[in-house]
């Protein structure tokens, strides 16, 4: 998590730093454990950042040589961190509200690449759209 905050880039390290914290989220044998320590390292408010950085750019929808772009696979794997940690934590969930992470979803889905009746969706767009719906869901199930 140090190296995470430490580096401004948004690149490859980062990616497979998110791949190994979501591999020990949904770890059922620690994932107790790791959840309230995730939480109070910021997890959820770095991959905000993540997101906020990334998912209104105009190329996060862009494949590059049949892969996704560093910006994409940053969002993708921000998001299902946070969603796998919603899963499991109803303080995450608690977590993603208090820092309005569910605000820039709704954001992000209100925009007009997104908007099936202004845009064929990609199946890039569809999985993004799907992953952000997914963490909305969870967030709010906690508020009823």
């Amino acid at each position: 998590m140090l190296r995470l905050y430490h580096d401004n880039r948004i690149g490859a390290h980062m990616i497979d730093d998110l791949e190994f914290i979501d591999s020990l989220i949904t770890n059922v044998e620690i994932q107790s454990q790791i959840a309230p320590r995730l939480l109070n390292l910021g997890l959820v408010e770095l991959c905000q950042h993540v997101f906020r950085k990334k998912a209104f750019c105009k190329k996060v929808f862009d494949i590059v040589d049949n892969s996704f772009s560093v910006g994409t696979q940053a969002v993708i794997n921000s998001l299902g961190c946070v969603i796998n940690l919603t899963d499991i934590s109803k303080e995450a969930c608690h977590r993603v509200i208090e820092v309005s992470f569910h605000e820039d979803i709704f954001k992000f889905l209100n925009e007009d690449s997104l908007d099936p009746s202004k845009a064929k969706l990609s199946h890039v767009q569809s999985g993004l759209a799907d992953s952000a719906m997914s963490l909305v869901y969870n967030a709010i199930q906690v508020i009823w």
